[in-house]
């Protein structure tokens, strides 16, 4: 509970930041746009490290991934859902735990900024009986739609 208030106070910080540097980071850095960093790593008992996403690409949750999400963070910004869900089911034996698959591919839709009108996360579950609701979708900000 702890480290989820935390992740969420870094977490506000770094949208205060990211707000404060469009209004003050122009000037200090000559016109180019603030970009922060992510807040720090956490890890948990389950397995699950984070924030896995932050206002940019997160390289310490990438890293820590890489080999439990190898197919799914393979994947690109065009990949269809059923490729999602072969990539998914492939990394299940890597990923270890359910926590941590549903990680990786909370990880890859964020990065990817995958939008589908099916969950690749819901077909999964239901092909391998997972039980309901063991992965959400991320929720992408509105940005320029």
């Amino acid at each position: 509970m702890l480290r989820t208030i935390m992740a969420c106070a870094g977490t506000a910080v770094v949208v205060l930041t990211i707000a404060a540097g469009g209004v003050f980071g122009a000037r200090a850095t000559g016109g180019s746009r603030f970009t922060p960093a992510c807040p720090h790593a956490s890890y948990d008992a389950d397995g699950t490290m984070g924030p896995v996403f932050c206002v940019i690409d997160n390289p310490v949750a990438l890293r820590y991934y890489a080999s439990a999400g190898r197919h799914t963070l393979a994947l690109g910004p065009n990949a269809t859902p059923t490729q999602v869900v072969k990539a998914l089911i492939a990394d299940r034996r890597s990923a270890g735990t359910l926590p941590i698959l549903c990680s990786v591919y909370r990880l890859a839709a964020w990065r990817e900024q995958w939008k589908f009108g099916v969950s690749p996360a819901r077909t999964v579950g239901a092909q391998l009986h997972f039980y309901s609701g063991w992965c959400t979708d991320p929720r992408f900000p509105h940005v320029g739609y």
